[in-house]
């Protein structure tokens, strides 16, 4: 990485939300671009693109996807990051109630915000955008202007708290095979 002060395992995981309006999405494509250049720049070693529901159920036991899985589990290490750098992720992900069209009951729900920057080095989670410290909000734009200056934030890092990525559609247990009785496996 000539030129680049950060270290050969830097690397971004942009969480985009399905089915929005073509304003969002149109947005979405700008911080992928940007992205993008950030890895061409080599201040990246490596990104990739996760897209998630506009919800998911808040508890593992009504998460019966592994995606649902993996993204409660990572929201769990995005709270602790934030916990451990005295942040805030609120208002970007906000607990609701939802009532269920098909059986009729009511459960809690995580919403996802539109876009969410999450970068590491190794395996340690260094920043998720957005945040909010000392009353400022850093957004994902605010974050890739100042990681396409290369300028740092006073944060610390979560170890241990990169995951796998969730399988593909192609990998998933045909619906027949699934056990509707039994609880999921807790993530990892």
């Amino acid at each position: 990485m000539q030129g680049s002060t950060q270290p050969d395992d830097t690397r971004a995981e942009l969480y985009v939300r399905s089915l929005l309006p073509d304003g969002h999405t149109q947005q979405q494509a700008a911080v992928i671009d940007r992205i993008k250049g950030l890895s061409d720049t080599d201040v990246l070693s490596d990104f990739r693109v996760q897209v998630i529901g506009r919800q998911i159920p808040s508890t593992p036991a009504e998460a019966r996807t592994e995606l649902g899985l993996f993204a409660l589990n990572r929201v769990s290490v995005f709270q602790e990051w934030a916990k451990r750098n005295k942040c805030s992720l609120e208002p970007a992900f906000q607990v609701r109630s939802v009532d269920s069209e098909m059986s009729g009951e009511q459960y809690r729900a995580i919403v996802f915000p539109v876009q969410l920057l999450a970068e590491y080095t190794g395996s340690e989670l260094r920043c998720v955008t957005p945040h909010t410290a000392d009353g400022e909000t850093v957004t994902v734009m605010d974050r890739l202007t100042m990681l396409e200056g290369e300028e740092e934030l006073a944060l610390s890092s979560l170890e241990r708290a990169s995951a796998a990525r969730p399988p593909a559609q192609s990998d998933l247990p045909a619906a027949d095979t699934v056990d509707e009785d039994s609880d999921p496996p807790l993530p990892e």
